[in-house]
């Protein structure tokens, strides 16, 4: 064992010395690290072992295989989406989904890899009901941002289908600049969800 800065870690002898082992969140930033640089498909156990100048046998100790490790990176982007979103928003609704609206670009243009991991675009394994399971709490704040700016009367079920709206406008625009198909335009894709939003709703 070896103390580090208070707190005591495990140490295994590795290439002829001893070493703290690998944590978990230090697996995950290396795979992390190597997605961002290479694309997901480079992200493997041997290549994240090799990183860390380790053996495969150790990511075992915290991950199943290559989806579970790319699905908590995914989770782990998912909550990075939601604290961004959502952090001090404007007391006023439009206001506020409107900031809602222009945090979404900002945080896929500064961080596309993960947006791409995160709404499973590259086709590497990811399981999808988890991911989707951990972006429900991010779900029901845009759908509180949304109700007060629809119809009188509008239920709950009817803010959260046009949250669920919303989101397939903005992901669908963001997929089309991420594939090279239409350019960035800020104006035009906050116009298009503040149209979505205000637009004559029915039952």
């Amino acid at each position: 064992m070896s103390r580090i800065m208070g707190t005591t870690r495990k140490t295994r002898m590795n290439r002829g010395r001893k070493r703290p082992v690998a944590g978990r969140e230090e697996i995950l930033s290396a795979a992390r690290a190597i997605g961002v640089r290479k694309g997901w498909e480079a992200v493997t156990i041997r290549s994240v072992a090799q990183k860390l100048g380790y053996t495969s046998p150790l990511l075992y100790e915290h991950f199943r295989d290559k989806l579970d490790l790319l699905t908590q990176l995914a989770v782990e982007a998912i909550a990075m989406f939601e604290e961004e979103l959502t952090a001090d928003l404007p007391a006023d609704h439009s206001a506020a989904a409107t900031k809602m609206v222009e945090r979404y670009w900002t945080f896929m243009l500064e961080h596309k890899q993960l947006y791409r991991l995160a709404n499973g675009m590259d086709g590497v394994p990811i399981d999808r009901d988890v991911v989707a399971g951990s972006a429900q709490s991010l779900c029901t704040v845009i759908a509180g941002v949304v109700r007060p700016l629809m119809a009188d009367k509008a239920t709950p079920a009817q803010a959260q289908m046009l949250s669920d709206e919303l989101w397939a406008l903005l992901h669908g625009m963001a997929s089309l600049y991420l594939d090279r198909f239409a350019p960035f335009d800020l104006a035009r894709i906050t116009n298009a969800a503040m149209r979505l939003i205000r637009g004559p709703r029915t039952s």
